[in-house]
This record gives structure tokens, C-alpha cells and sequence, in this order.
């Protein structure tokens, strides 16, 4: 028996959707934990008007007051763990061109800092779920300064004349750009990601202090697999720094 001509309707899209909470200990962890129940799909947002627990990288805590925005979104893709990294890079480098398509002079910081004017403006913490060798799910969050109160040497959005009315609109704003970062890496790698992401960096110098001395250095580039290439002042060889292991300063 030939099934093929019956007529049947095609199965609707699921479309993502935005789960949202007053108050939550962390977006990334609510996220891990609806995936576990099945109670989100690839493509969802959670979004959180305060964390209780927002965490940054390198477990630094991120300070999360009522104004900000404070999302996670749900990933599936298809990556070896060896390119996790890559899913940071793509992800800062989108939310940086949404951004500025607002009329914010956004940049990037290596690895996941979002910056204006040297200012910090918000961050990305991507975690990951492996299974051998691979990734299965990535949970990419999002926090941006937008009416909240900011530490010292940061920046809100909101102070800045940009075409954003409201939060909603950030939020869409920052969804659309992931989308859209997520089909030019699914077609193209990271490449061409990478050589746009490197020129949205803040800046190329870097200025640390290495056993007491000040180093002075440029940024020569950034690998697929994220690590940082610098050239330091009074040394001919390269050196490399691994995501995380190393901080370029404001």
C-alpha cells in the first residue's frame, strides 16, 4: 500500500519562545534545568527581571538589579567541544552588530565583553553539555546594562541615544542578532565571524603587569579555537593565552 498521496497537514514550526521570571537565581541555571524537565526547546529564552545568582566568567558574580536584561537562550550546535569557544565568539560578535544597527557604538572586549568607550556594557556566559567529544546543548547568556544601576567603569544603554524605547525591544533586539549569528556560522564557520569580531575590538593594545614589571603588547590575532595571539613590546616570539586564563584590561 502506497501511504504517499494521503493528504497530510504538515506538522506546525515550533516557534522559540520567551519564558520570563520576576525573579530567578540565574537564567543559565533555569535554563539547564528546563531542558532537563523538557519543558524548553533549542531556540527558547529565558529572561529574568533580577538574578539572585548571576554568575559571570571565572565565577565572578554579576551583578543583576531590576532594569537590566538578563537572558539565556538554548542552542543546539552541532559543535566538537573542542570549538566551544567558538560559539562565545559568534555569539558577542552578533549581539555587538545588532547593537550598533540601534546607533550604540558597541565593541568587543576579548573573549565576551561587551564594551563602549571602554566602558563595560554587558557580557556573554557560555556553557556547554558534552557527550563524547561533542557538544549536545549550549546555553549562551546574555547581561546588558540597560535602565539599571551600574558599577563604576561601566555603561547602561539607556544613557545613550539609541533607536531602543524599552527592554522588550532590546530583548528582540538581541534575539534577532543571535538568529541571524547562528544561520552565518551554521553556513560559513567562523572565519569570516572572526575577522569582523577582530575588528570590532575595543582595542589592540594590552597592558598588564607580569612579576612586578608593566607589559605593553598588541593583540596580533584571535585563533578559531579562541586563544589570544600578543606580541609583547622587547620580545620577538608570540605569545599564547588561553579563553579565561588571561584579562587585556580596559
Amino acid at each position: 500500500m502506497n501511504f504517499l498521496n494521503h493528504h497530510h497537514k504538515p506538522l506546525p514550526e515550533i516557534l522559540p519562545k520567551i519564558i520570563y521570571y520576576e525573579e530567578i537565581d540565574s537564567t543559565n541555571s533555569e535554563a539547564w534545568r528546563l531542558l532537563d524537565r523538557r519543558q524548553a526547546d533549542v531556540g527558547d529564552a529565558i529572561v529574568a527581571k533580577r538574578q539572585s545568582q548571576g554568575r559571570g566568567q571565572r565565577g565572578h558574580h554579576w551583578q543583576s538589579d531590576v532594569g537590566g536584561l538578563f537572558m539565556s537562550v538554548i542552542l543546539q550546535p552541532q559543535i566538537a567541544a573542542i570549538d566551544a569557544h567558538q560559539i562565545t565568539l559568534w555569539t558577542a560578535w552578533a549581539v555587538a552588530k545588532a547593537l550598533r544597527e540601534t546607533g550604540a557604538d558597541v565593541n568587543i572586549k576579548w573573549l565576551n565583553d561587551l564594551v563602549i568607550d571602554r566602558r563595560k556594557l554587558g557580557g556573554i556566559l557560555t556553557e556547554t553539555k558534552i557527550e563524547s567529544g561533542w557538544i549536545d546543548y549550549a546555553v549562551v547568556g546574555i547581561g546588558i546594562n540597560w535602565t539599571n544601576t551600574v558599577p563604576d567603569g561601566a555603561i547602561a544603554l539607556s544613557e545613550l541615544p539609541t533607536t531602543l524605547s524599552s527592554l522588550d525591544e532590546l530583548i528582540e533586539i538581541v534575539r534577532s542578532g543571535i538568529a541571524l549569528g547562528q544561520q552565518r556560522y551554521t553556513k560559513e564557520g567562523i572565519t569570516g565571524i572572526l575577522a569582523e569580531y577582530c575588528e570590532m575590538l575595543h582595542s589592540r593594545q594590552v597592558l598588564t603587569n607580569i612579576a612586578g614589571q608593566e607589559q605593553r603588547g598588541n593583540i596580533i590575532d584571535i585563533r578559531p579555537t579562541g586563544e589570544l595571539v600578543v606580541r609583547w613590546e622587547k620580545n620577538s616570539t608570540d605569545a599564547l593565552y588561553q579563553p579565561h586564563t588571561f584579562s587585556v584590561g580596559y
